[in-house]
């Protein structure tokens, strides 16, 4: 087999930034869509769900866990939850990453 050919051979993998399956070509990792800024950030915007972006407008405001749960009239555990659950989905490890990203995307969306 010709190496024009091998490079044609796509192979099913994941993306590694939003974890699609994609059709990779000579080895990329990231699919199309993360590939472009406005795409992945619209993409990650759906998956959060609304009460989780009224959680992160709260963080990027500053607010404690305590004042979020207050103002949303939730459980201080409800809101760690939440916030892990965040972590998760953004790629972020703690709430000043979170509130840095939220500045960023609020910028962008702007």
């Amino acid at each position: 087999m010709s190496s024009n050919v091998a490079e044609v051979i796509t192979i099913s993998r994941n993306c590694h930034r939003c974890g699609v399956e994609f059709q990779a070509y000579q080895n990329r990792r990231i699919c199309a869509t993360c590939k472009k800024p406005k795409m992945r950030r619209e993409r990650l915007m759906k998956q959060l769900t609304l009460r989780e972006k009224q959680v992160i407008d709260l963080v990027r405001q500053g607010r404690l866990n305590k004042e979020i749960a207050h103002t949303l009239h939730l459980s201080e555990g409800t809101i760690k939850t939440y916030m892990h659950m965040i972590f998760q989905k953004v790629g972020v490890t703690n709430r000043t990453e979170l509130a840095v990203w939220s500045l960023t995307q609020h910028e962008a969306a702007a």
